[in-house]
């Protein structure tokens, strides 16, 4: 079922507007693959290059405190020749939004001077995400100032890096964390690198970034390419170095923001334990008189508490409601209705508490004050066991397309019907719908939605 829940995530989006989604996209350390070359059926890498330079290998122990890595991992050699090996993401999952923040992270080390390049314009890439097409962005470089060793990043490009002002050392485990924004509009995307963050459910704060890259030359991925893979490149203008506990995972959001960082890191989970309550999605839209939250999330104790918060500037929360289940209820999906929002626009947060007293917080997600002048004004009766009377209210004549939405995001039924001005009463057929939760979404011809929710008894 887990596999299912981005595609609710996203249906659920459609209907309220104000979504976000995310997911792992991939975990990889190297136990239980075979020593020896790095290839679909050994580790279930691709490698065009086929040159055999990319080696699993387990001779030296590659540990760094909380974060997990396994008992194997990859080297690979600077060397003549190319050998690149890409993992696609897990179930195939690629990314086309405009708007979304992906992290990927891995263990590294270099053994000696003599095992890299210089560091400067023209040291070429080690790791970078992977464009369906081949293209190489928010890439990794590794190369040496003639005494200590550099780590660098870029947005575009197998040249060209960004070094960290620190020097690092050789023979040395370092945790390297990557975050690649993706921002609407041409030359706003954004590249940040941390060398040994911390792993904590708090996200690294980008002051604390020991390289970045802002604006520039945006790569080709999302916008017209969609984001597929991770890849390791080797090259002999790369490095000899050893890696492991590569992770990535994406955070996207709706319009309630333009990037979704700490929903990314969040899924990341860079310390290798299960996140007490893990949140597949959470949103908000605008009902009549009333805004609609709803989210699903995972809980890995016996008990969970869910707080909803809800701010007018987006900084300052007050809670507004609390909710405590067990750990079979947290699996399903919940629903809340704020029938008393504040006046202008609201932003909404929940903090999640565990049995232990740990706690998250999911991403914010906002609703704005904007009135309509048509509107699904209300379901009688409801709870309603066979004929829905849904009541219309608007300022002209309109062709209204509704559609009944499941609480787990299933479209059940649509339908299109023309009402006057005023108010319009439809009868909806709900006899053959389970018992449960849903929403009638109605949108107008001029692009308004608006959302009301029934009970079907």
């Amino acid at each position: 079922m887990k596999k299912f829940l981005p595609l609710i995530a996203l249906l659920l989006s459609s209907v309220f507007g104000f979504s976000q989604t995310g997911s792992l996209l991939l975990n990889q350390n190297f136990t239980g693959v075979a020593l020896g070359n790095l290839t679909t059926a050994n580790g279930g890498w691709t490698n065009p290059g086929a040159a055999n330079f990319v080696q699993v290998a387990n001779a030296v122990a590659m540990t760094y405190p909380t974060y997990t890595s396994g008992a194997n991992y990859i080297s690979t050699v600077n060397a003549n020749g190319y050998d690149d090996p890409y993992k696609t993401f897990i179930g195939s999952t690629t990314i086309t939004a405009t708007t979304a923040s992906i992290y990927y992270s891995f263990v590294v080390r270099a053994a000696s001077l003599a095992s890299t390049v210089t560091a400067n314009g023209t040291t070429r890439t080690i790791i970078s995400l992977r464009s369906a097409a081949g293209l190489n962005l928010a890439n990794f470089f590794m190369g040496d100032n003639g005494t200590n060793l550099k780590f660098g990043v870029n947005k575009t490009g197998t040249t060209g890096a960004t070094f960290a002002t620190a020097n690092y050392n050789f023979a040395t485990v370092y945790l390297i964390v990557i975050r690649y924004d993706v921002v609407a509009g041409a030359g706003n995307d954004n590249v940040y690198m941390w060398v040994n963050p911390s792993t904590g459910s708090t996200e690294p704060t980008i002051a604390s970034a020991a390289a970045s890259v802002l604006g520039g030359t945006d790569p080709a991925a999302p916008n017209t390419d969609a984001i597929a893979a991770l890849q390791v490149t080797q090259t002999a203008s790369s490095a000899t170095a050893l890696f492991d506990g590569f992770k990535a995972a994406y955070g996207t959001a709706g319009a309630s923001q333009a990037i979704n960082s700490a929903f990314a890191w969040a899924q990341l989970s860079p310390a290798g334990a299960p996140l007490p309550i893990k949140i597949y999605y959470f949103n908000a839209g605008k009902g009549t008189n009333v805004n609609i939250l709803n989210w699903q999330a995972e809980c890995s104790s016996t008990q969970a508490t869910f707080e909803i918060e809800r701010s007018a500037d987006g900084r300052n929360f007050t809670s507004i409601n609390s909710i405590t289940a067990s750990q079979a209820r947290c699996a399903q999906p919940f629903s809340f209705d704020d029938a008393s929002p504040l006046a202008g626009t609201n932003f909404y947060r929940i903090k999640m508490i565990d049995i232990d007293g740990r706690v998250t917080y999911t991403a914010i997600v906002k609703v704005g004050s904007q009135a309509k002048d048509m509107q699904l004004a209300g379901v009688l009766p409801n709870p309603v066991s066979n004929t829905a009377q849904l009541s219309i209210t608007t300022s002209k004549k309109d062709k209204v397309e509704l559609s009944i939405v499941s609480i787990e995001g299933k479209v059940v039924s649509k339908s299109t019907v023309q009402v006057q001005s005023g108010s319009t009463i439809v009868n909806l057929d709900v006899a053959g719908l389970t018992v449960g939760t849903y929403f009638i979404k109605g949108i107008f011809s001029d692009g308004q939605t608006n959302t009301v929710k029934f009970i079907k008894q």
